[in-house]
């Protein structure tokens, strides 16, 4: 599962990472702690068809930026709050969900985050403690993740062309040896050499892409505990993804202070 972001990087910061040609939309703001529903940033490529667009680009395909609600809204759907729920795709399944397989077939995208959280046990078991310890997620080496995704756009059919809504879903696989001790699934990173096949519009076939949504090699990733606050989509900051240190259990088995907070 991967159920809360950060998407912190500047539109120009991640447009120049992943060579984008075109700004079509950006986020109103870092944030830290971004939810299923909130906005997520999306890169996409479009065919050039004509001459005078291939001409103007000097390319075949322009490569673009925008923003998109997270959680998917396939276009037959009558209500997009259904989108709610599909905020993750197993990649074992999404060639054949009827969710999300047209939009593998010619809606793939790569959703840049600079990391995710996710929830494993707790760092200390004492008596009465059940919840889960939340750790932050991001890449080694410092780099925006480029997240496998799709993208639909929904409310284009209808007679009130502002109904209009880009949504978004990111794709999941198995964990790598770095996240399984903390949960059993991962989100797909994609790594630079395998954009531009993940992204052609030319491979309308599954198979030519399935194979690229494994889990991350070991070492890509590392991870520490971060505070219980991110559980609330209220709290945000960059201060939600400062580690913190395992609590220390008292001879009588209760916590510290900060443990009871």
């Amino acid at each position: 599962m991967c159920g809360r972001v950060v998407t912190a990087s500047s539109p120009g910061e991640l447009s120049e990472y992943m060579g984008v040609d075109e700004i079509v939309a950006v986020l109103d703001a870092p944030d830290h702690n971004v939810a299923p529903t909130g906005q997520l940033p999306i890169v996409w490529t479009v065919e050039n068809l004509s001459t005078s667009d291939r001409a103007e680009s000097g390319s075949a395909a322009t490569r673009k930026m925008g923003t998109a609600r997270w959680g998917l809204v396939p276009a037959w759907e009558q209500d997009p709050a259904v989108g709610a729920r599909r905020f993750n795709a197993r990649a074992e399944s999404v060639a054949e969900k009827p969710s999300f397989r047209a939009a593998l077939r010619r809606r793939r995208c790569l959703v840049p985050v600079d990391g995710f959280f996710e929830w494993g046990p707790p760092l200390n078991t004492f008596a009465g403690a059940n919840r889960k310890q939340p750790w932050y997620v991001k890449r080694a080496d410092g780099r925006p993740m480029a997240l496998a995704g799709l993208w639909e756009r929904w409310g284009v059919d209808s007679d009130d062309d502002s109904r209009a809504l880009d949504t978004c879903t990111v794709i999941t696989t198995t964990a790598n040896l770095d996240i399984e001790p903390v949960h059993h699934r991962m989100p797909v990173l994609l790594e630079e050499q395998d954009w531009e096949q993940w992204l052609n519009p030319g491979m309308e076939d599954p198979a030519q892409v399935t194979h690229l949504l494994g889990p991350a090699a070991v070492g890509v990733v590392t991870l520490h505990p971060v505070d219980r606050r991110v559980g609330s989509t209220k709290n945000k900051g960059p201060g939600l993804l400062e580690a913190v240190a395992p609590a220390e259990r008292s001879d009588d088995g209760a916590t510290s202070q900060g443990e009871l907070w």
